[in-house]
């Protein structure tokens, strides 16, 4: 009971798909429904700690989507056919410049992070992650 107490605390925090349509959407809220499922059993938050974690790991969450998502487009722009030399580079720099970026984001959140959990909560939301993430692969390849 008290874990679907803190899943319901959670749910209404998301902001991940408001940008999202269709069929993409659905499957994103699946995902996710899953991911706060998962993180929420594994990480036994109590009522005190959820409402504060959720709303500061989906804020990580959002910037962290942003930084992906510009790595990507500069990836891309690097990447392009018709790219000249001094946009290649220009793009790999760009690329490198987010993920410095990606990293201050990481020690940011993670000090924001344990002042709402444990340092034990924290390494297994770590561990979950990476868990959730193997697996969503996985069943993506499949």
């Amino acid at each position: 009971m008290k874990q679907l107490i803190i899943i319901i605390l959670a749910i209404p925090m998301l902001s991940f798909s408001q940008n999202r349509q269709g069929f993409k959407d659905e499957r994103f809220e699946k995902i996710q429904t899953a991911k706060i499922g998962l993180i929420t059993e594994k990480l036994n938050l109590t009522t005190e700690q959820a409402p504060q974690f959720w709303s500061v790991y989906n804020e990580y969450q959002s910037k962290k989507f942003d930084l992906r998502r510009s790595i990507k487009r500069s990836m891309d722009e690097a990447n392009s056919l018709t790219a000249t030399d001094d946009k290649i580079i220009s793009s790999h720099r760009q690329t490198l410049a987010i993920k410095k970026k990606e990293i201050e984001l990481d020690e940011e959140y993670m000090a924001k992070l344990l002042k709402t959990i444990t340092p034990k909560q924290y390494a297994e939301l770590k561990r979950t992650e990476q868990s959730f993430n193997k697996k969503l692969l996985e069943k993506l390849r499949e």
